[in-house]
């Protein structure tokens, strides 16, 4: 299990990066507002300006849903270190290694069962090779 301090330092990570997904998440969705479809064709003239004004449009939406879903994960990961459960598997209850933690602080799983999860609840949007 991870010590106080560890704790504390993935605590201030998570809220650093939290803080930075917010930022970015203020700037594209004040971009998405500049940039609607029909301002992107005015500027694009080309034979395609639709097609392309609505790419960057859909674009600016997927990477706001993204980071808005990494907030979600760091807030369930503070939660967890409030309760003093981070750092341990939520299907099995063992521990997650340190380097998996290190790697992804949002991780609330360790490696086999982060893996049966992702077989028995692949989704339409989740990518796969």
């Amino acid at each position: 299990m991870i010590d106080q301090q560890q704790a504390l330092a993935f605590k201030t990570r998570l809220r650093n990066r939290a803080e930075q997904l917010r930022e970015e998440v203020q700037r594209t969705r004040a971009k998405s507002l500049e940039e609607n479809p029909g301002d992107v064709a005015e500027r694009a003239r080309d034979a395609e300006d639709d097609s392309f004004a609505t790419l960057v449009v859909d674009t600016n939406l997927t990477e706001i849903e993204r980071d808005v879903e990494e907030l979600r994960m760091i807030d369930a990961a503070l939660q967890r270190i409030s309760a003093g459960t981070y750092g341990k598997c939520v299907d099995c209850g063992q521990e997650i290694p340190l380097k998996r933690l290190e790697a992804e602080p949002t991780a609330e799983r360790d490696v086999q069962c982060q893996e049966l999860y992702e077989k028995t609840h692949l989704s339409a949007r989740t990518p796969s090779l």
